[in-house]
């Protein structure tokens, strides 16, 4: 077309990933590039080549592609990003000028907004007890517990190190959270999100008996001994993801199922469609639930955020979302002293 310089969707994304590197964090740019991943496998199915010939009308497709596929607070995220990834190709003559302002950008439902997504605490000590039984200190295990005990991030847990658990320094063990981005695992805050976290003696014993007969003696490519480990080195962010959403199905733990389908013939049982079962729940929905469940344990906002590496005010907004009951149980803790 003319005024156009022939761009493919790989190019593309990598383009844009290149223009955002000095103004977000590393964590950002690999969602980023995630959700642009998503874009390059749909251009693949629709055998587009050349971003050149990307119109309103193909990005509307490609919309309703996703909708069909993922959660709506996903879509919303997806869309935006892939918005602002059509404003950079414009500026580079890759796509039609003004393309960018047709991209729809679908609002997510209140009903649906990521605040409200977390595991509910019935559903955390479920899923504990069946691992407890059955998978008791597997590599799902203690993802599982690390972000159910410490609310760490997806990004905190991968950067952990053996030498990041100290079992007997202090009068409880403890874990070391250390930015280290110049061999692949920075933090979201940076050096400002480095802390120290104590656990309880369960936590640490499940910690021992993982290190003794479950992880794997390998090094990454950085030469570090992760503390989560798989056969290959340290886990990759989609291997944490999707075991999480596969021990958060209701149906993986004996639960009932939310859509009453029978757990054999369901699709959602797949290791790579647990995602979208309606009750499974990410990483972050655990990070949220751990919140709410100190909060009602009676933490404040400041005890709470020097563990998960948050401020009060973020807290507030965007993680202590208890249930109407959480709210009376909190209340009545202080009847009688009002």
């Amino acid at each position: 077309m003319h005024g156009l310089e022939p761009l493919s969707p790989s190019e593309a994304v990598q383009s844009y990933v290149t223009s955002r590197k000095s103004e977000v964090s590393q964590s950002t740019i690999y969602e980023h590039t995630t959700r642009l991943n998503r874009f390059t496998e749909w251009c693949e199915k629709q055998e587009i080549t050349n971003l050149n010939e990307l119109t309103a009308r193909k990005c509307r497709s490609y919309l309703e592609y996703r909708q069909e596929r993922v959660a709506p607070t996903t879509l919303e995220n997806e869309m935006r990003t892939f918005r602002i990834a059509v404003e950079e190709w414009e500026t580079i003559d890759g796509v039609i000028e003004g393309l960018s302002k047709k991209v729809k950008v679908p609002a997510a439902k209140k009903g649906y907004q990521s605040r409200d997504v977390k595991v509910a605490k019935d559903h955390a000590k479920g899923i504990l007890a069946y691992l407890d039984k059955y998978e008791y200190a597997s590599l799902r295990h203690l993802m599982f517990s690390l972000f159910w005990h410490t609310g760490c991030r997806t990004g905190g847990l991968r950067a952990l190190d053996l030498q990041d658990y100290y079992p007997d320094r202090y009068r409880n063990p403890l874990l070391t959270y250390n930015h280290r981005p110049e061999t692949g695992t920075p933090l979201k805050k940076g050096k400002w999100g480095e802390r120290e976290v104590p656990l309880s003696n369960e936590m640490g014993s499940l910690i021992d008996d993982y290190i003794e007969g479950h992880r794997h003696d390998v090094t990454d490519e950085h030469g570090r001994e992760p503390l989560l480990t798989t056969e290959n080195g340290r886990p990759q962010k989609t291997t944490v993801q999707r075991n999480i959403y596969v021990v958060t199905t209701p149906c993986y733990i004996g639960f009932a199922c939310p859509l009453k389908k029978d757990p054999a013939e369901c699709e959602f049982t797949a290791y790579n469609k647990s995602s979208q079962c309606p009750d499974s729940v990410s990483p972050h929905g655990i990070r949220r639930g751990f919140v709410t469940k100190m909060r009602d344990m009676g933490a404040d906002f400041d005890t709470i955020g020097d563990r998960v590496d948050a401020s009060p005010d973020t807290l507030r907004k965007h993680y202590d979302s208890p249930t109407p009951q959480e709210k009376r149980d909190r209340q009545l803790e202080w009847v009688d002293r009002v």
